[in-house]
């Protein structure tokens, strides 16, 4: 059996806008609440939100902060332990001159290089960042080289899209870890 470990980010930018140009979203309280619970579930960890803009890193502080050192890790401190796993940073690239991370990054609709299967990643030995993206979609001209993209996630419903919190859930649980 092969050593792997498993990490999640979420780019807010370099990301795709709906004309397809590069472009930058907000961080939303719900996505960091929502993937620090999901990969906690999951015991996956660290997950980082990937923003340039400081305001943004003060926003997410403030929102922590308040159950990691304040009244909120005292009334729910199962948050305050699911919360402990966010880590901000700038960039992509800040995330990979930290930590030798192998890239993985997911799509509704990727590029025409090879996917693998979700629950390969166990078999790979090594540390794993699967990357997500918002808006749009992963702006990848604008990103460091990855080492693959995982298999699409496919419905059979009218819209194309999960949102992004139902598409972290849905690849951790093909972990199988």
């Amino acid at each position: 059996m092969s050593e792997s470990q498993i990490a999640v980010a979420l780019l807010h930018h370099p990301i795709l806008n709906r004309r397809g140009e590069t472009s930058t979203t907000a961080i939303t309280s719900i996505d960091v609440h929502d993937f620090a619970r999901s990969c906690a579930f999951y015991d996956v960890s660290p997950v980082y939100l990937v923003h340039p803009a400081d305001g943004m890193h003060s926003l997410i502080h403030d929102m922590t902060d308040y159950y990691l050192n304040g009244k909120g890790g005292e009334r729910n401190p199962e948050r305050k332990e699911v919360l402990k796993a966010i880590r901000c940073v700038k960039s992509l690239d800040q995330i990979i001159e930290a930590e030798p991370y192998q890239l993985w990054y997911t799509s509704a609709t990727p590029p025409g290089e090879m996917c693998i299967e979700a629950s390969e990643l166990k078999h790979i030995n090594g540390k794993h960042l699967i990357v997500f993206g918002t808006g749009w979609g992963l702006d990848e001209e604008n990103m460091p080289n990855a080492n693959g993209w995982l298999s699409p996630i496919k419905g059979i419903g009218k819209v194309r899209h999960l949102s992004v919190r139902a598409a972290l859930a849905i690849y951790l649980d093909r972990l199988g870890i």
